[in-house]
């Protein structure tokens, strides 16, 4: 199975800070996940895609951020 990411909310904290919540699959571990990414002036953060303390494979963790930076320039968070 493929990695799959859910955007399900987000909320801005000031004018460069979006709080975005999230779910997802991680395709290599077979295993769900959900979390909450801080993205800071178009740079995502949050301990789900910091590879020292999540769950998920490193491979996911790319296609996370990947993801969630396509909907940034896209503008899907403005």
């Amino acid at each position: 199975m493929k990695h799959q990411v859910t955007i399900l909310d987000y909320a801005f904290h000031e004018s460069i800070t979006c709080f975005i919540k999230i779910q997802g699959f991680d395709g290599i571990n077979e295993q769900p996940f959900n979390g909450m990414i801080r993205m800071v002036d178009g740079v995502p953060y949050g301990d789900i895609i910091k590879e020292e303390k999540s769950n998920l494979s490193s491979d996911c963790i790319q296609y996370i951020k990947v993801y969630i930076y396509q909907k940034y320039e896209q503008g899907f968070f403005s």
